[in-house]
């Protein structure tokens, strides 16, 4: 029994070590290819880049809290209208499960709340309430990437909204609109990062 209480002990404690030996900041840019569901919109491509702490725990884990900044929307078919422009600040909790140790390859998966920080912001200085979306929405991602040991991270994710934005505005309504079922963001993320070593 006590040696299998030390050796949970040692087990935790290395564990710590090798955590605050292996914490590591980074920035990621890359690009979005963004649409929403039950509407005529196209694909849109828009930019997205971030800021992060990277916490590897062990060899197979590490969790990497993140803020994104991400345009998102859709593409307008219709020559007349605008395409929509949705600017989001993501917080997202990233976890990577790396396939094998001392490997690159890694699965990716965590949520995220997004702020529609552009709409809302014009909002308050102007002291309205007049946005065709809604100003929050919880996003759900998962995807793939590789990290080099120097440091650079090649990523591609899916992400996938969850709540409804609720595009009540009525012209953008009858132009793209289909009429039935959820308006959700849909994203491919494509972004290369890199993690700074401050050891």
């Amino acid at each position: 029994m006590n040696k299998a209480f030390f050796g949970l002990l040692i087990f935790l404690f290395s564990g710590i070590t090798y955590a605050q030996t292996n914490i590591r900041p980074g920035i990621r840019l890359g690009f979005n290819s963004a649409n929403i569901s039950n509407t005529t919109l196209d694909n849109k491509i828009g930019p997205n880049a971030a800021i992060f702490v990277d916490f590897r725990f062990s060899r197979h884990y590490s969790l990497q809290p993140e803020i994104m900044y991400s345009r998102q929307g859709g593409k307008s078919n219709i020559r007349t209208n605008e395409d929509l422009d949705i600017d989001y600040l993501s917080f997202g909790v990233v976890n990577k499960f790396f396939v094998a140790p001392n490997q690159g390859l890694h699965l990716i998966l965590g949520p995220s709340l997004d702020f529609d920080f552009e709409n809302n912001l014009i909002n308050v200085i102007n002291e309205t309430n007049d946005s065709d979306v809604t100003p929050l929405d919880l996003s759900f991602f998962f995807g793939i990437g590789y990290e080099f040991d120097f440091g650079l991270v090649l990523e591609a994710r899916y992400k996938q909204g969850l709540l409804d934005i609720d595009l009540f505005d009525e012209d953008f309504e009858s132009d793209f609109y289909r009429g039935e079922g959820n308006t959700l963001n849909n994203v491919f993320q494509f972004g290369v990062a890199y993690k700074f070593d401050l050891r």
